[in-house]
């Protein structure tokens, strides 16, 4: 018997498929927005073991859009505003924190017993990202990440045998981490299309100053996809897109 918190869970999914999702892990790097509400949404579903790794803490800019941040959490580092986040859904999960974040020493095991990945690494950390998804394709691990435009998001996985995040956004494979610091997440590149009060100008003033607008619903938008198309590949039920395919919902 599945516990009664999962009882409505039942006619969309099986007993069996809760029971899957009980012994899931799930791996996420970054636990504001994206990473954030998808542990949330994933915790809800029934899954019982992360794995989050975020080196940041909340401040008051981050309550318009993140899970887990309010006023009582302004200053707490993410990981374990989300843990506690997380516990008060379900007192049975079990949570592995990575406080310092990912980067090349750690991200291999970070990865290693994760049934599947979430890059929800900040923009301006794209050498951890690249780092990550590196280590996922090591170890035969799909990721997936999502990326919100205003009122908008779009999801893409990569599968450990498919296209690389190196040949989506056209950088040398055989370019180091070390050589990708001051290189940044190109948003752009991770939708099919922008929509019109986003420009390729605005995007790059916003990189230059490390201050990207963006609002909650892209940021709930994005999670609800992703973890919709993660949790049908784990309990078998439908192949995500891949890329270079991507899903993209956008409203203007």
């Amino acid at each position: 018997m599945i516990k009664e918190q999962f009882s409505r869970n039942l006619g969309v999914m099986t007993e069996e498929d809760v029971l899957k999702l009980h012994s899931s892990t799930i791996a996420i790097a970054g636990c504001g927005c994206i990473g954030g509400f998808s542990a949330e949404l994933l915790a809800r579903m029934g899954v019982e073991n992360f794995v989050l790794a975020d080196p940041d803490t909340f401040d008051m800019s981050n309550i318009n859009r993140q899970c887990a941040a309010t006023h009582l959490t302004v200053g707490q580092l993410k990981v374990d505003a989300l843990k506690a986040h997380l516990l008060a859904i379900n007192p049975d999960i079990q949570v592995t924190t990575y406080a310092e974040g990912v980067n090349e020493g750690n991200v291999e095991e970070f990865v290693s017993g994760a049934d599947y990945v979430i890059d929800a690494i900040d923009y301006f950390a794209f050498p951890e990202a690249v780092a990550l998804h590196r280590a996922a394709r090591k170890h035969e691990k799909y990721i997936i990440t999502a990326v919100a435009l205003g009122f908008g998001a779009s999801v893409l996985t990569f599968a450990p045998g498919g296209m690389t995040i190196e040949e989506y956004i056209g950088i040398p494979a055989e370019m180091t981490i070390e050589q990708l610091k001051g290189v940044t997440f190109p948003a752009s590149q991770y939708a099919s299309y922008l929509p019109s009060y986003v420009t390729e100008d605005m995007i790059e003033e916003c990189l230059a100053q490390k201050v990207i607008p963006t609002i909650s619903v892209g940021q709930a938008l994005g999670p609800g996809a992703l973890v919709s198309q993660m949790v049908l590949h784990l309990l078998g039920r439908k192949e995500p897109l891949l890329v270079p395919e991507k899903y993209q919902v956008q409203f203007e």
